[in-house]
């Protein structure tokens, strides 16, 4: 598992910090449950310190009408 930060870039704040499986790629969508909120990724920073594994992902909240849009 990898631990992620969510930074909201419109924000500048922190959304969560999560564990994800795999780490999604510039351009989808995440979608968390607890509270329903969608992400569009927009970028994404490996941070190298000591032996962690470590991401800080760049994230504009969207809504499920416009998650539905782009599919």
């Amino acid at each position: 598992m990898y631990k992620a930060s969510l930074k909201n870039i419109l924000t500048r704040k922190e959304e969560r910090v999560i564990e994800l499986p795999l780490i999604p790629r510039v351009g989808e969508t995440l979608q968390l449950r607890q509270p329903d909120k969608f992400f569009l990724i927009h970028g994404i920073t490996h941070i190298i310190e000591e032996e962690t594994i470590a991401f800080e992902i760049f994230v504009e909240p969207i809504d499920r009408t416009y998650w539905m849009n782009e599919i």
